[in-house]
């Protein structure tokens, strides 16, 4: 298990957040990432408000992921912590397919576009996430003494790149489709 302690941002000029990350970061690479998220039929995570759990299928080149994923609050709404269990797959399909056959239900599909940069103890990441738009998340590498204090320098982080962004608690891509084609119904 691997806990991630990150925070997500909606961006209003990608152009201009990714020419400020480049002058303090270091550009990685560009991946394309389709996750698919399934649901018990006895307990449809998303019924919460907000999820505190997730199962996901990352079909991504070279490199599929099967991830459950556990997440922490703190006590006004902010998302703290992710507790993360993934194993790279081989065949995602026929994962995708044994999910069905036992009644598990695909609930919502994230495709999105995303740039990765290095910067000190951070992963910053570019994303354009169809049917949403970009978004910037920024997440520490490792634990620096405390969640709060890992959290806080994310912030610290956030704040010196000089951007406009918005921050809501209602973040996570699954949770804003879900909303999304909810409201649509």
């Amino acid at each position: 298990m691997k806990q991630e302690v990150e925070i997500q941002v909606k961006i209003k000029n990608p152009s201009e957040v990714e020419k400020n990350i480049r002058k303090i970061g270091k550009f990685r690479n560009i991946k394309k990432q389709i996750d698919k998220y399934f649901v018990l039929p006895q307990r449809n995570f998303f019924s919460k408000n907000p999820p505190i759990e997730y199962l996901r299928i990352r079909y991504e080149k070279n490199k599929n992921h099967l991830n459950y994923s556990f997440l922490h609050f703190d006590e006004s709404g902010w998302l703290k912590a992710t507790d993360e269990y993934e194993t790279i797959i081989e065949k995602p399909e026929t994962v995708e397919k044994i999910f069905k056959k036992i009644g598990l239900i695909l609930t919502v599909t994230v495709a999105k576009e995303r740039k990765y940069f290095d910067y000190g103890n951070f992963e910053i990441t570019l994303d354009k996430v169809k049917g949403l738009g970009n978004f910037m998340e920024i997440e520490a590498k490792k634990n620096l003494s405390s969640l709060k204090k890992t959290r806080e320098s994310c912030f610290k982080l956030l704040k010196s790149l000089r951007i406009e962004y918005i921050l809501t608690k209602d973040s996570g891509y699954p949770r804003l489709l879900y909303q999304k084609l909810k409201s649509k119904k």
